[in-house]
């Protein structure tokens, strides 16, 4: 079993989900509050490790923060170890981080951390990023609701959403608002 699956990502209209500096805004607001009504709903959020060095979020709208982060790179200097929220840190080395748990997995393959994190009572995940852990769940085809926001505007230099391979991607365009929702169907190789 595994974890009911939302991944979300706003990206430019040229692709790029982050400048080369890291962050930067590519929501509006008002998809913004539709993002953290997703979070409120679903039992934790997940991100790599690189979007807490790059982007150090505090995703304080959710009721527990997953990193996914194999070598155990983090240190305790960013936002999601504040200790105001559960932290589940997923590595395979068992090393304590203050105000985090963590999660020590065998194997790293997605497939495997999902049915660990069901096991441990997570249900449901909002994937909210970055690039690389987005693109495992792709990848695999394992997500039950995709959301793209796309802004209009152009980032230079950034990251990429989508990696290398080139994709069919099947979609229903859900809301304009100084942007286009997507809701994807599904995506064939």
């Amino acid at each position: 079993m595994r974890p009911y699956i939302i991944i979300n990502v706003a990206m430019a209209l040229n692709g790029k989900i982050s400048s080369a500096s890291g962050r930067c805004k590519i929501s509006s607001d008002n998809d913004l509050q539709r993002v953290m009504d997703i979070r409120r709903r679903v039992d934790a959020v997940l991100i790599g490790a690189n979007t807490v060095i790059n982007d150090n979020p505090e995703l304080n709208n959710s009721r527990c923060r997953i990193v996914l982060d194999g070598n155990l790179k983090l240190s305790g200097n960013y936002h999601v170890f504040d200790g105001r929220i559960k932290t589940i840190i997923v590595s395979k080395y068992n090393k304590k981080i203050d105000n985090a748990s963590t999660l020590f997995v065998k194997n790293t393959s997605i497939e495997y951390i999902l049915d660990e994190l069901y096991n441990y009572g997570i249900k449901s995940i909002l994937v909210e990023g970055g690039s690389n852990v987005i693109n495992q769940f792709i990848d695999k085809k394992l997500f039950d609701e995709f959301y793209i926001y796309i802004n209009p505007g152009i980032v230079l230099n950034g990251t990429d959403l989508f990696n290398l391979k080139k994709r069919k991607i099947i979609f229903e365009i859900m809301s304009v608002d100084m942007g286009i929702l997507l809701n994807v169907k599904g995506i064939l190789d």
